[in-house]
């Protein structure tokens, strides 16, 4: 239940925090079909939030074991579907656990769920795909090849482009590239690593067909011009009208006071690392309604309910204009 209201509050609360979310080939992704989805990792867990928001099939995300060390926040994390993925790398012990990966993913795929797998292994906020690791590649050949097969599974590549990193007021271009299937890799099961290296190559070839590519080092007026050329297709709404302009200056006024408070709190926690966005977006699914309805709550005893309801409903919506409309 915890999941499904999450994903409500999300859907509910990513038009405001997003100037627009554009959204290609979700149509041609298959129904009723296992899905892994194969993304690249540019802005930390709001990715996986991202992905979310438009899929109808719950999804499982996988997600550095680390965070799952404390088992109050292990449980929380797994009401969201979170799968641990543990690493050899953070140590020998972690060896034993990659069991419990393998295994919650393929019981996720065989409900006919999706299951989201960041393909670089690491998070960076960058305009480019990183070189892919193995595991996706490990995956997706214990799936179709591994005990109690699943082969109708299919690999998306999945490619998530951002026009900023840092806080509200961006368009987001999420894309869907063309399916993998079990017959498309020629080289036999049997050669293991030659069979992961081809999946890798042609995962590379459909994620990069999904993502925005700019050099680091690119001056900022020619970076400008491509994020603009990509997102072309991706246009954020333009008004004229001087009464929704004044709405959303009005909604913009009333809750910057709270807005400050979010975005310096974040700072506070997270400083100029990969998890603001994912911070800041958080706490304002989470808090934000505990504020409107304690609000609400007090002007009902002082002023009446229907005022009080009238708030609760009112202050979302100046919100939503406020983002909407500056």
């Amino acid at each position: 239940m915890f999941y499904y209201f999450s994903r409500f509050l999300i859907r509910f609360a990513l038009p405001i925090y997003l100037k627009k979310l554009c959204v290609a080939n979700l149509d041609k992704l298959p129904v009723g079909k296992p899905l892994l989805l194969a993304s690249n990792h540019p802005d930390s867990f709001f990715d996986a939030v991202v992905i979310g928001s438009v899929l109808q099939q719950p999804i499982h995300t996988l997600t550095r074991g680390d965070v799952f060390k404390k088992p109050s926040a292990a449980f929380w994390l797994r009401q969201i579907k979170l799968i641990p993925v543990f690493r050899g790398s953070e140590g020998r012990h972690n060896v034993k656990n990659h069991d419990v990966t393998t295994r919650e993913s393929h019981d996720a795929l065989k409900k006919g769920d999706a299951v989201v797998v960041f393909s670089e292994g690491i998070c960076v906020n960058e305009w480019k795909l990183r070189p892919l690791g193995k595991g996706t590649a490990r995956m997706a050949y214990q799936t179709w090849y591994g005990d109690d097969a699943l082969n109708d599974m299919k690999v998306i590549p999945t490619g998530l482009n951002y026009e900023h990193f840092r806080g509200p007021g961006k368009r987001v271009f999420l894309r869907f590239g063309q399916e993998i299937n079990k017959e498309e890799i020629g080289t036999s099961p049997l050669e293991y690593e030659k069979w992961l290296r081809e999946f890798n190559e042609i995962l590379d070839l459909r994620m990069n067909a999904e993502i925005l590519t700019i050099p680091a080092d690119l001056p900022r007026e020619e970076h400008q011009t491509r994020l603009n050329a990509f997102f072309g297709n991706c246009d954020a709404p333009h008004t004229s009208s001087a009464l929704l302009k004044a709405i959303g200056w009005l909604g913009r006024s009333i809750h910057r006071p709270l807005y400050s408070f979010f975005v310096k709190k974040t700072a506070k926690l997270t400083g100029r690392s990969v998890f603001y966005d994912s911070v800041l977006f958080g706490l304002l699914v989470y808090i934000y309604p505990i504020i409107v309805t304690l609000l609400s709550i007090i002007l009902g005893v002082f002023a009446g309910w229907q005022a009080g309801i009238a708030l609760f409903f009112v202050l979302p919506v100046l919100a939503w204009f406020g983002a909407r409309y500056n």
